[in-house]
């Protein structure tokens, strides 16, 4: 019993040391996350502190045991070791508060130098404003990195495009229009072997109906590269044109009402228009399910608007923006946006309708 009641002040000993060790861990970090000012501040006024008590005491130390001794050389002891040791403190504490910047600096150097891998690393004895620039600095770094890897995606998408569109393009070369243009060759040699007037009057009628069929069949493949009513007759025109096209072949129903357009718009704004509203109305026929869809195109004072409202089924904005097949649209069309300085919303959820909206600057 007596060993058991001895034991009790060990125990108790060991727990108040315990806890100041905790005490001392926790005033560090908080004086670790102390901002460099007043780290500099705190070491300056304490060896201030330090030089002034510590001075006044020997000197009066210095003066009771040689009154009659000049204090020029005790004045100018205290003031070498007042300036060394300032010296030396300022620069341990500015050079451990300035790491984050030297780890920042090597991280901005290595991603310069194509290392978009990099990252500027945390260390102990820091500041918390440098914290959050690294932080801020580190978000930028990865969002960076996303954004290039969307860029090198869609370039790749749009790499593809195109070889299918040529295949496309090559595709109706060979199968409507060279087809067109041999049955035009054997037209003429049926003439060169016609023996009546009649018959070569017949020969000459189906050669007029081929080539007409030929030229319809260019104009279309024209057309689907690029409309001349865009080029020629302005943006009202070629939308009028393109959503009447649309609503014949989808069955559904196209709302579209042009203000303010009287004027032509620049040639990249009608473009950029043109090629939004078109690939907003081909993610309708593909993924909306919508039977209604209304298409509004402005001008406001100095700015074009435009906007395509469905009442399909809606979709999730932000996980279809993070996927790499359908995200790729939406992306390639907020940079043909952002290309002519105007800006795109995309306001949609599941089971509700979608609104895609854009504003782009006009110049005065």
């Amino acid at each position: 019993m007596e060993a058991i009641e001895g034991a009790k002040p060990v125990v108790h000993s060991l727990d108040t040391e315990r806890r100041v060790i905790l005490w001392l861990r926790a005033f560090g970090q908080r004086l670790l996350s102390v901002p460099i000012f007043y780290k500099v501040l705190l070491a300056n006024s304490l060896i201030v502190v330090l030089g002034a008590v510590a001075g006044t005491w020997l000197t009066i130390q210095y003066l009771a045991v040689t009154p009659d001794h000049a204090s020029g050389e005790l004045i100018l002891l205290f003031a070498g070791v007042g300036i060394t040791l300032s010296v030396l403190v300022n620069f341990v504490v500015l050079k451990a508060a300035f790491q984050p910047l030297a780890s920042l600096e090597r991280a901005v150097e290595a991603v310069r130098h194509g290392n978009m891998q990099a990252r500027a690393a945390h260390v102990a004895f820091s500041d918390p404003q440098i914290d959050q620039l690294v932080d801020t600095i580190n978000s930028m770094l990865d969002g960076l990195e996303t954004y290039r890897e969307r860029v090198r995606l869609l370039s790749q998408q749009v790499l593809t495009a195109q070889e299918a569109e040529r295949q496309r393009i090559a595709r109706e070369l060979h199968d409507e229009t060279a087809q067109s243009l041999t049955s035009l060759l054997i037209g003429l040699r049926m003439i060169e072997k016609a023996s009546t007037p009649e018959e070569l009057s017949a020969h000459i009628n189906d050669l007029r109906n081929q080539t007409g069929r030929t030229l319809q069949e260019v104009r279309k493949m024209a057309v689907d590269l690029r409309p001349s009513t865009l080029d020629d007759l302005g943006l009202a025109a070629a939308l009028q044109w393109y959503t009447d096209s649309f609503a014949r072949q989808t069955h559904i129903a196209i709302d579209l009402r042009l203000s303010g357009l009287e004027q032509r718009l620049p040639d990249a704004v009608e473009v950029v228009v043109y090629r939004i509203v078109q690939e907003a109305l081909t993610n309708v026929a593909k993924h909306a399910n919508a039977s209604h869809v209304a298409v509004s195109i402005f001008r406001e004072g100095n700015c074009v608007r435009a906007n395509v409202v469905d009442n399909g089924q809606g979709f999730d904005v932000e996980r279809v923006m993070r996927s790499r097949e359908r995200g790729l649209g939406l992306f390639g069309m907020q940079e043909r946006v952002s290309l002519v300085g105007g800006t795109l919303r995309i306001a949609s959820s599941p089971g509700q309708s979608t609104r895609v909206s854009i504003s782009i600057p006009l110049e005065s």
